[in-house]
């Protein structure tokens, strides 16, 4: 946004133009339907934020700068309805507004903004009116919200719901934890009586503490704009995203939206709400990076097609268009561009669309214009150039098109004048007190706008000089950026300080955030550059100052300042596993850029699961807690997070009360109470995750709900974490299993054989061993885990697939001590010829090894990986050799892969030949059976080992080496 113009959104927008000497011209939507028709509602707004209609149909306009304005019959009044003191560094300011149901006998309104009453917070306050002015001292603060960190993401839409109840979204102020945690009401969807009060229906009140009982619903960046809908009650939060997409959240009663840990669409995450819509970020009017306004189309009397009734319109500030989607069925539909940076949306009170554009600091009007005759909302204002500069004049009108325009000076045409705006090129002193206007013309009828004044003279613009910060000069964060210059002027001479204007905005890419706003009467002064908020490296600020003379005409010159930057890598010991930088999930090693002084955060989360084992976090590098802030250092650094291997947890079998069957998973993935028999049963490992568990299956699969059913569909980031609760019944160990979420959220074996429920198609009550018929109890038996013990952990006494002892033996019974490590090397990568038809070995369609490739270089690439004492084979495509009835297949993971032992058989033919023996079956020796078909091991392969001189073995191969892939 421009940096004279700092904007509540924490969003963005393209860098601002030079500042013109005429008064802008304001170039009006482009509505897609050529029935509907944009014009100026209001003008002369200052820093407009957010817009609300009173229900008896005045239009109140926050502006950043604490005052409340009214607009009554089309007409700005000029005393604020209110006007408060507040700060307004960055995107700090007043937000919102909006009106108690009962306002028109109560008189009492609602707004949200930024409070300098004792330390710097946000502030949730209800006012009374007296008509157009405010009752003096009736304020009633309802939430003072913690203190402020960062100056961004504050939110700060307020709107009452069909119930009655008092929402309130919050930003998490630039510090993504908050958005997850139950101890903060930043990152949330608040909602309160309308005295202030907390609803104990809310769905964290039990949970939460302090004033973050009164969530929501969790998990949001900076929701800074929702709406409710008239009859139904749905609301949908518009929250901006960091850095790929918007979104807009359907709000229900608990729901976690996923900030940081997800951003945009995504699936198979329990507990977690996706968008109901999100679009990417980019240039054009599919894309977008701030989305900044909603309203859905529901007046008391319509005054668009029925087409367009019930659909819910969305903005995005930065790329300057608004659409509109339909909640049933989520389709989507442009139906404006060159909207000049829409902030919010609002349907009046005639069933007209509006919309306040931030950058021209007016409220539109798009109307439905059929049968309509031209009318002139902007009429053309009074210009001041200077000799030889352009003057631009502008109109603004509605009416069924198509609208002719014909421009006139001194009331005579102007020759190709036919435009919404006319520009004299080079005004000269011969055009002073010309008067200009426009006839606009439609097939009903014609409007006449007023005539503007153009004065022009022959003094010259000032000069505005920067004189520091120096051009190419830099910044660290947590330092004052100090700034200084002089305005001179040829006829009168040097200017007074009165007559600058300094402002900074903050560049993030090619968008900005507010940073200092307009100051006046200095020459020179400092700006604290903060240390918190935006993380991302590529940033810079740019000041501005702008001078005016004593007859009114100005200039603007800019000075760029940018960040001093470090590269920062975060990574983890073993390498792979899952770090968080700034509280989003990476793959470790994680590489990224940092502005030196800026506060950063590192995590890990704990336990986690990676290639089969259980790792629980042990320490960070620098010294710092799990989950940590650090002070970008001046020079290149790595955190490195280092864990240790884990047993992951005890193994069951699992019985359930109502069927005295044993849980399987069934063909489709389900969980069900299917065996008859205990050794049947499918064998769960109970993982703990803090207070709760995960449940892993065989393989990599663990236990989630899917459509109110137990799946073993998930791996462990994304798998349920279920609350054990002990039952008690008997002298079995008796328990039942609630869910994260869902009304009914405790496993139920609803139908026998059927998948077992949970969420809201389980049970809604804890397990009660007198109440038969809620089924929701089930005995857990202990097993051993498969591999034996509780898993494979190093150092205790046993070598395991995978694990390398302090002297380099790898033999079973050797007594690995604590000194055990995860081997993580490779033998190298190979392709492989049979012996038998000098066919090289590839993958077919089937995912089956066979021996088909008549040439080397069509043959697949191996890479052998060591696995103890064995190799496992990992195919070009991550996948990995195991045998499936008898025959090769790469469809495994690294921990269901088959370990084969590899034969040296001596040098055959002149060439080093070798046999892989599977670690079961009769006939473990690869064999190639059959000609072009999948190559046999187990009961199917050879029984002896290989043996030059018994061909119709067929166990031998040659291995060539190769690259592998990727490197």
């Amino acid at each position: 946004m421009c940096a004279v113009l700092a904007l509540v959104v924490g969003c963005s927008m393209e860098s601002p133009p030079e500042k013109p000497e005429l008064g802008d011209a304001r170039a009006g939507a482009v509505v897609q339907d050529a029935n509907f028709a944009d014009s100026v509602f209001v003008g002369g707004l200052s820093g407009p934020t957010t817009m609300t209609f009173a229900p008896d149909g005045r239009l109140f306009v926050s502006e950043k700068n604490g005052s409340l304005r009214i607009v009554q019959n089309g007409q700005l009044l000029a005393t604020p309805f209110l006007t408060l003191a507040v700060d307004t560094g960055n995107e700090r300011g007043l937000m919102g507004v909006a009106f108690d149901p009962n306002f028109a006998s109560n008189n009492h309104l609602y707004v949200y903004y930024t409070s300098v009453a004792g330390s710097i917070h946000n502030r949730v306050s209800r006012f009374t009116a007296n008509g157009n002015v405010v009752v003096p001292g009736s304020e009633l603060v309802l939430a003072d919200l913690p203190t402020l960190d960062a100056a961004n993401h504050n939110g700060g839409a307020v709107r009452f719901g069909l119930d009655g109840k008092l929402y309130v979204s919050v930003g998490e102020n630039a510090v993504s934890s908050n958005s997850q945690s139950l101890n903060t009401p930043l990152g949330k969807m608040l909602r309160f009586n309308s005295d202030g009060t907390i609803p104990t229906d809310n769905p964290f009140y039990a949970t939460a503490t302090g004033l973050a009982k009164a969530t929501w619903a969790m998990g949001l960046r900076n929701p800074f704009t929702f709406d409710v809908q008239p009859g139904t009650g749905i609301l949908f939060i518009n929250d901006v995203g960091e850095g790929g997409w918007e979104e807009i959240n359907r709000g229900v009663a608990g729901a976690n939206y996923g900030w940081p840990m997800t951003e945009g669409y995504f699936t198979n995450r329990p507990g977690l709400t996706p968008p109901f819509f999100a679009y990417p970020h980019g240039s054009g009017t599919a894309f977008g990076n701030c989305i900044a306004g909603g309203a859905f189309y529901n007046p008391p009397v319509s005054a668009f097609p029925s087409a367009y009734v019930g659909q819910y319109f969305y903005a995005d500030f930065t790329n300057d268009w608004i659409s509109r989607i339909n909640p049933s069925t989520g389709a989507t539909s442009l139906f404006a561009t060159t909207v000049p940076g829409p902030v919010d949306l609002d349907v009046g009170p005639d069933g007209a669309l509006y919309y306040l554009a931030r950058n021209a600091g007016q409220v539109g009007r798009i109307a439905y214009t059929a049968s309509l005759p031209p009318s002139i909302a902007q009429q053309p204002a009074s210009t001041l150039v200077s000799v030889g500069t352009p003057a631009t004049f502008t109109v603004s009108a509605s009416g069924e098109p198509p609208l002719t325009y014909r421009w006139q000076r001194n009331g005579v045409d102007i020759a190709g004048a036919t435009s919404t705006s006319y520009v004299l090129n080079a005004a000269q002193l011969a055009d002073n007190g010309a008067r200009f206007r426009v006839v606009v013309t439609n097939g009903i009828g014609s409007a006449t706008s007023t005539e503007a004044v153009l004065t022009v003279t022959s003094n010259k613009p000032p000069v505005a000089t920067i004189v520091t910060p120096a051009v190419g000069a830099t910044y660290t964060a947590a330092t004052d950026l100090l700034f200084s210059g002089s305005a001179s002027d040829l006829e009168d001479g040097a200017l007074p300080p009165s007559a600058m204007t300094w402002s900074i905005a903050f560049h993030h890419d090619t968008h900005t955030h507010p940073a200092m706003p307009d100051t006046t009467d200095i020459t020179s002064g400092s700006w604290p550059i903060p240390n918190i908020g935006e993380s991302s490296a590529n940033v810079w600020y740019r000041l501005a100052l702008t001078v005016r003379d004593s007859i009114g005409l100005t200039h603007t010159v800019y000075r760029d300042i940018h960040p001093i930057t470090v590269p920062l890598r975060v990574t983890s010991v073993p390498s792979g596993l899952q770090v968080l930088m700034d509280g989003q999930p990476f793959a470790a090693p994680h590489d990224t850029t940092g502005v030196v002084g800026v506060m950063r955060s590192v995590g890990a989360e704990s336990p986690q699961y990676s290639n089969g084992k259980f790792y629980a976090f042990s320490s960070w590098s620098d010294g710092g807690a799990r989950i940590h802030a650090f002070t970008t250092p001046a020079s290149a650094a790595t955190y490195t997070a280092t864990f240790t291997e884990t047993s992951g947890g005890s193994c069951y079998q699992i019985q359930s009360e109502r069927s005295d069957k044993w849980l399987t998973v069934d063909v489709a993935g389900k969980v069900v109470a299917g065996s008859a028999t205990q050794a049947g049963g499918q064998i769960f490992q109970l993982v703990p995750n803090g207070a709760k568990y995960k449940l892993k299956g065989s393989g990599d699969a663990f236990l989630t709900v899917v459509t109110n059913q137990l799946a073993m569909s998930a791996n462990f980031a994304s798998g349920e974490s279920f609350t054990q609760i002990p039952c008690g019944f008997g002298a079995r160990t008796r328990v039942g299993f609630q869910a994260s979420a869902g009304s009914a959220p405790h496993w139920k074996e609803t139908t026998p054989d059927g998948p077992i429920q949970s969420g809201d198609g389980g049970n809604g009550g804890a397990c009660n061993p007198a109440d038969a018929g809620t089924w929701e109890g089930f005995y857990l038996e202990p097993v051993s885990c498969p591999g034996g013990g509780t898993g494979p952990v190093c150092g205790n006494g046993t070598v395991e697939s995978g694990e390398q002892c302090d002297d380099g033996n790898t033999q079973p019974g050797d007594g690995c001590d604590a000194t055990c490590r995860i081997e993580t090397s490779a033998a190298g990568c190979f392709r492989i010829q049979s012996e038998r038809s000098d066919n090289w070995l590839t993958v077919d369609g089937a995912g089956k090894v066979a021996a088909i490739s008549t040439t080397q270089a069509g043959g697949a690439v191996f890479e052998l990986v060591t696995s103890g004492t064995k190799y496992k084979l990992k195919g070009a495509s991550g996948a990995y050799v195991a045998v499936v009835a008898d025959q090769l297949t790469v469809n495994a993971t690294l921990s269901t892969a088959e370990p084969f032992t590899r034969h040296a058989c001596g040098v055959h033919g002149g060439r080093n030949r070798h046999g892989f023996e599977a670690s079961t079956g009769t006939a473990r020796n690869w064999k190639e059976n059959t000609l072009a078909a999948p190559i046999q091991s187990g009961n199917a392969g050879n029984g002896g080992i290989c043996n030059p001189a018994d061909a119709g073995s067929w166990e031998g191969f040659y291995l060539e080496p190769a690259t592998c892939p990727g490197a």
